[in-house]
């Protein structure tokens, strides 16, 4: 149907949030701000609970016994708006982090938030699409499922691409001393 894509894209965002905001080498700028180990620990706590919601919620959509195209619309609505309401927690989460005391504090603090706030906006404007899905038969509901889960996975390519340039070798040393961090999956 498209959600196991759906589901499986946002996974993979939140492992490239996981890299970007726990991983990397150190940039040129200076920030004030909470200490490193302070900081990851903040981000992979907010990201944590964040993965496996999501990775949850996928998983049921993905066994959901759907018999017929109304269903599937109403359980992918109910997949995005539950991921809208866990990326809005994840991101109050984000910015209570604060900005770490490193190299380019300021500019990681302000990519992983700016990540966030983008999938926020991706999630309303899949769940908007996902209110014209087609229920006609189950053929044009695949169709727009999968169409919709494109284009969802194409935002999320924007937005892992962006994280993905952010790195600190004092990020990546504090992450890799804390439980939180070295629990997210891809890290």
């Amino acid at each position: 149907m498209g959600s196991r894509k759906l589901g499986g894209a946002l996974v993979a965002l939140v492992c490239a949030l996981a890299a970007a905001g726990c991983g990397g080498s150190s940039g040129s700028s200076s920030s004030s701000g909470v200490t490193a180990g302070n900081y990851v620990k903040a981000i992979c706590s907010a990201v944590g609970p964040f993965e496996k919601d999501v990775a949850a919620r996928s998983n049921a959509l993905n066994s959901a016994k759907l018999t017929s195209p109304q269903q599937g619309k109403k359980a992918v609505q109910g997949f995005l708006n539950a991921v809208s309401s866990d990326t809005d927690q994840a991101l109050t989460k984000l910015q209570a982090a604060g900005t770490p005391d490193i190299d380019n504090g300021e500019k990681i603090s302000t990519t992983i938030v700016s990540a966030f706030k983008d999938l926020k906006q991706a999630i309303g404007s899949a769940s908007t699409q996902a209110k014209s899905l087609s229920t006609t038969s189950p053929q044009s509901f695949k169709n727009g499922a999968n169409k919709l889960g494109d284009t969802v996975r194409s935002s999320l390519g924007g937005i892992s691409n962006s994280l993905g340039k952010l790195q600190s070798a004092d990020l990546a040393k504090a992450a890799a001393k804390e439980p939180a961090c070295t629990a997210l999956s891809g890290t």
